[in-house]
């Protein structure tokens, strides 16, 4: 072997012997880069986990003020339609004595519907999304019972005015 084939010798085994050492290195250094990739793709998934969940309640909480707003606004215009009809023709028809209708049956079923007990208004008063959505719920009721009760009424009212002399 010349000496220039055994320094080529000499230099390829330093070179395996380097390539050898930096493999497990660089096998370590992979095994940390996808350690490090996995933990902050984890916190990523988290936080955006938590930030929907908080954004997606806050919507719903949004929503059901929203909606109790609305139904609060719904018991006013039904309350105040019923009011006026208790100040206006049925306070008119309810003044009539049995002597100025044929029939004092309407009159007593006028009399009944104006005695009746109103709801209470509570309003929308909650702490929480379920608080508001059970006060929406409480408050569609109200608008129902409004309803129901002014057209009962108003059908009352229609009967003493029918048996008017």
């Amino acid at each position: 072997m010349t000496d220039a084939q055994q320094a080529n010798g000499n230099q390829s085994e330093s070179q395996n012997q380097a390539e050898a050492t930096a493999q497990p290195h660089n096998k370590r250094v992979t095994k940390w880069v996808a350690i490090v990739i996995a933990i902050v793709a984890v916190a990523i998934i988290a936080a955006v986990a938590v930030f929907g969940t908080r954004a997606y309640s806050a919507s719903q909480h949004d929503s059901a003020v929203a909606a109790c707003a609305a139904a609060s606004e719904d018991v006013r215009n039904a309350t105040n339609d019923y009011n006026n009809l208790v100040n206006g023709d049925a306070a008119e028809a309810a003044a009539l004595t049995k002597a100025d209708v044929s029939d004092a049956s309407a009159l007593d079923a006028l009399s009944k519907e104006l005695t009746v007990e109103l709801p209470t208004y509570e309003g929308c008063v909650a702490d929480d999304t379920k608080g508001y959505q059970a006060a929406t719920k409480k408050l569609e009721q109200q608008v129902t019972w409004y309803h129901e009760h002014t057209t009962s009424l108003q059908k009352a009212v229609d009967a003493v005015n029918a048996v008017k002399k």
